[in-house]
């Protein structure tokens, strides 16, 4: 019988990325298309390539932003996924936008997204919006749930089209950080 072992949130950290961790969130950048492809069946951009492999859109323009922070996940000295925070939000009023974020497959529903999330938040100070693909359904769940119990469910949710993403719709969450 299988059983699942708890994750020690003590063990997870959230680990500023350098110039030379840019190859690894890169190709963790595949695995992060992976999981997002399943909500995009009916669009062919999301096809699984003839080579077999996903790109990734290039993280070096979060690498190369003053304004935005890269971060490894780390569980126990294990890779676990990535975090990125820019100040790109759909408005001005926004001072930190997650702009990417990843929790490797075997990490998931245990906890260490939240954990992470709200670390990230604790850490940024200040008006935050996560946007979201009105197709991912399960980042939209996951992202409910984590900023209701962040916020004590004060927090605002609407849908916008996004200028600085090329028009694209995006369910927004905009709340206030402590």
């Amino acid at each position: 019988m299988y059983t699942r072992t708890p994750i020690n949130l003590s063990l997870i950290k959230l680990v500023p990325a350098s110039v030379e961790d840019y190859p690894i969130l890169q190709n963790m950048g595949r695995f992060y298309v992976y999981d997002m492809s399943e909500y995009f069946a009916d669009n062919i951009e999301w096809n699984m390539p003839e080579d077999g492999l996903y790109e990734c859109i290039d993280f070096k323009k979060y690498r190369e932003n003053e304004n935005a922070w890269s971060f490894l996940i780390r569980y126990d000295n294990q890779l676990a996924g990535f975090a990125i925070i820019d100040k790109k939000g759909s408005d001005l009023s926004t001072d930190f936008n997650m702009a990417q974020f990843f929790i490797l497959q075997k990490f998931t529903g245990k906890g260490v997204g939240k954990y992470v999330a709200h670390l990230c938040f604790e850490k940024f100070k200040g008006t935050w919006e996560v946007m979201v693909m009105p197709e991912n359904i399960g980042a939209y769940h996951f992202w409910e749930k984590a900023i209701r119990s962040f916020t004590n469910g004060h927090y605002e949710e609407y849908s916008r089209k996004v200028t600085h993403l090329n028009g694209a719709e995006k369910n927004i969450f905009k709340f206030e950080s402590h």
